[in-house]
């Protein structure tokens, strides 16, 4: 055994001493043919991929606007708003939306989020494996892990990018803790396990979910095989550690989410997705993605089954020899990790999902298991050239002398592992799904596709089955964005109140208003916790209004100032102190405790991000503005507040955003209209529609609500350089007319005033 390991270690040293970034390089190297369905125009067609690319273009609006960390987005959900940020981990999004700020669309954003993720897992899985096993076992293992079939899935049929960028993490959770136990000083391992842990807790989860009881279970393996079981004590303080840096984001969704649809809780549902045993191992030399017809979602590769049956049989034959492999007890680990994983998405395993429902239904799909034995591949692969030479050691030391094994039998040993590399590269790429979908970056960048795919698929806010949508809302998901049924006309108040419009920012609005009876204002937006209102400078209760459950407040007679917000609650204000506080204790311990320079430039980083995070959500840095007021009020239906202008984003267009204020609940469904005139009046670009989109039809809107209206008015290419008039109103067809203005204007239409444009 002795000579075994020594030989594995003497070829681990010639390949890594001469060229010590020789294996990171091979590794990134042979990662790059996983991202080739990403080089196509556009975007691929899949599960769920647009929807993230949707939320990247969100959170770059946002950051434009001085939001670092929005748990709103106030466009999603038909312009109703929907807090996904705060229930949804937010990691994956941020590189995209750096990305998309710096000039990159939002679906070549995504894509490119996709490349970082298959490129660092890959890293990832490299650096666990090499660090057991040398850099042989390091690239066999990150070839396994890159393409194995449900991380190529992922990304390219499910669509699924925060899973599929979550599996950077728990190679290095694994690599973080193994260190912990091997090396003389801990606590270096430990901090990069904590930030391990926080990054996949910031970045899926349900992939955090699967991974604690794997990590508590390799934590009692590793003290088991090291005897060091006292240094368990350290592992639950890094854990801890990891669960207080994060308790901003899990204690608003422990907190907060009984008030919207989540898709968790217990749930039968994934019953469905158990494969029969039979269905469970596709067998096709090829790996062909999503069968159907009854067949497992997502089965395993023939090719995963052999390689997990040649390491057990190697390890197996190694034991019954009176060997003891070197990590023997790892390599089980991975095994088992594997083995385990794979039952658990077959219909065997119902007797263990059924009473433990409640915990594991949460994951809504038996599938996500494969996330583990992808995890378990690695370490599974990357003992295999260990395994090799230790058998290789073992039969020539029956026939010869010495302890090397004949140069042919290495070279056989070499020549099976390049094989299995590349058959392991070779069989899932094939039949990749890449569909081309074609996504302009002026679709991506405006809610209105988004909207469009809501409105035909009977959803709500870009996501599935009204997910964040607050459970206050009582009409069905699949109205939100039509007609309202039954709707009748309100008396309009006499005299009008008069309303200003003041500020304008990212997720808020203050105006002032006179009225001679009290007034319920709404805004047009879901009531969210979060939502908070000021009257005249001190505090207000806000409330849910009507079937939309929009956040109201109420007004009493006379001149006030009123303004709303979206902010901190209890929970998220609890969590950040925590956070905060964990972030001082991590580089604390990583600038007093530690030597290495990385950990120390790691832990001012943090100490950094932290503080600007935390200054910002007091509203350090956050933007607002003051619309180009306008006082009109149009028939006896609405006012119109003001109004903004803006280039649309990669398109020759303008975005005229328009501020309405609803007088009454009307019957009938106005058409809204913004022109772009010549001075002799000449309609050069127009717009005009149902308000938000075409999804906020007038019936929808409430009295005393405010709406901001974008409409896009598509610029003619040889437009000259001058100045333009804008108007806008309101009409109803049939019979097609104006509705009046007040002030009064020769063609009832509203003048916002010049415009002037460059060519």
């Amino acid at each position: 055994m002795n000579s075994s390991i020594s030989l594995v270690r003497q070829r681990a040293r010639l390949w890594s001493r001469p060229y010590p970034a020789l294996g990171w390089l091979a590794t990134l190297c042979l990662a790059l043919p996983a991202l080739w369905p990403l080089f196509g125009p556009g975007f691929f067609a899949s599960d769920d991929g647009r929807i993230h690319i949707y939320r990247i273009a969100a959170l770059a609006a946002a950051w434009s606007q001085g939001v670092l960390h929005p748990r709103l987005f106030p466009e999603l959900g038909f312009g109703y708003g929907q807090s996904v940020l705060n229930f949804y981990a937010p990691l994956t999004y941020w590189p995209g939306a750096l990305l998309a700020l710096l000039g990159a669309g939002p679906a070549m954003a995504a894509k490119l989020t996709i490349a970082l993720g298959f490129l660092l897992a890959a890293m990832a899985a490299y650096g666990y494996g090499r660090y057991l096993w040398g850099p042989a076992g390091g690239v066999l293992g990150a070839i396994a892990y890159t393409y194995f079939p449900y991380h190529l899935a992922d990304a390219y049929q499910r669509g699924a990018i925060p899973e599929q960028f979550a599996f950077i993490w728990p190679p290095l959770i694994l690599w973080a803790y193994t260190a912990a136990f091997r090396e003389e000083r801990p606590i270096q391992p430990l901090l990069w396990g904590t930030l391990a842990w926080a990054g996949l807790v910031y970045t899926h989860n349900l992939t955090a979910l699967l991974m604690t009881p794997v990590t508590i279970l390799y934590l009692l393996i590793l003290a088991l095989g090291s005897g060091r079981w006292r240094r368990l004590i350290g592992a639950a303080g890094s854990l801890g550690l990891a669960i207080g840096l994060t308790a901003a984001l899990w204690l608003p969704v422990l907190a907060e989410s009984s008030a919207v649809g989540l898709s968790l809780g217990p749930s039968d549902g994934y019953q469905q997705h158990l494969a029969p045993l039979g269905q469970a191992v596709l067998t096709a030399p090829l790996y062909l993605y999503r069968l159907g017809q009854g067949a497992a979602d997502h089965p395993v590769s023939w090719l995963s089954l052999a390689v997990v049956l040649l390491v057990l049989g190697l390890l197996v034959w190694r034991l019954a020899a009176g060997q003891r492999p070197a990590k023997g007890s790892i390599i089980a680990f991975h095994l088992l990790l594997v083995l385990a994983s794979l039952f658990m998405i077959t219909q065997a395993s119902l007797p263990i999902w059924k009473p433990l429902a409640p915990v594991l239904a949460q994951l809504q799909y038996p599938w996500r298991f494969l996330t583990l034995a992808a995890l378990g591949m690695i370490g599974v692969a990357a003992a295999l050239p260990s395994l090799l030479a230790g058998f290789a050691v073992a039969t020539s030391e029956r026939s010869t002398p010495s302890s090397r094994p004949p140069r042919g039998r290495s070279l056989g040993s070499f020549g099976l592992l390049a094989l299995l590399a590349l058959v392991l590269m070779l069989v899932p790429l094939p039949h990749l799904p890449a569909q081309p979908l074609s996504m302009p970056d002026a679709e991506a960048w405006s809610p209105d596709r988004m909207w469009r795919e809501d409105y035909e698929a009977g959803q709500v806010g870009a996501t599935w089955t009204g997910e964040f949508l607050p459970l206050a809302v009582s009409e069905q998901r699949w109205a939100l964005g039509r007609p309202r049924e039954g709707a009748a006309d309100g008396l309009p108040p006499s005299p009008a109140p008069t309303v200003r419009l003041e500020r304008v920012s990212y997720a808020g609005v203050q105006l002032s208003l006179s009225s001679s009876a009290p007034l319920p204002v709404r805004l047009h937006q879901f009531d969210l916790p979060g939502w908070q209102a000021e009257l005249d400078g001190r505090p207000t209760a806000v409330y849910p209004s009507g079937e939309l459950a929009l956040v109201s407040a109420n007004a009493p007679a006379g001149s006030h100032r009123l303004a709303f917000h979206f902010g901190d609650t209890p929970a998220r204000t609890t969590g950040a102190i925590l956070s905060t506080l964990s972030a001082c204790l991590w580089a604390f311990l990583a600038l007093w405790k530690t030597r290495s320079s990385l950990l120390r430039g790691t832990a001012v980083a943090l100490l950094l991000v932290t503080l600007i995070l935390d200054l910002n959500a007091l509203g350090v840095g956050q933007r607002s503005w003051m619309p180009v007021q306008v006082q009109a009020k149009l028939g006896d239906a609405a006012l119109l507040l003001g109004y903004d202008v803006a280039p649309a984003r990669a398109t020759n267009a303008l975005d005229v955003t328009l501020y309405w204020f609803a007088l009454r609940d009307m019957s009938t469904n106005f058409k809204a209209f913004v022109h772009l005139t010549d001075g002799a009046g000449q309609v050069l670009a127009q717009h005009d529609g149902d308000p938000g989109g075409g999804y906020s039809p007038t019936t929808r809107w409430r009295a005393g609500e405010i709406i901001a209206d974008r409409h896009r008015l598509p610029l003619p290419a040889s437009l000259p350089a001058a100045t333009y008039d804008l108007k806008a109103g309101l009409y109803e067809n049939p019979p097609l007319r104006n509705l009046t203005v007040d002030p009064p204007t020769a063609d009832n239409r509203v003048d916002l005033g010049p415009l002037h444009l460059p060519q």
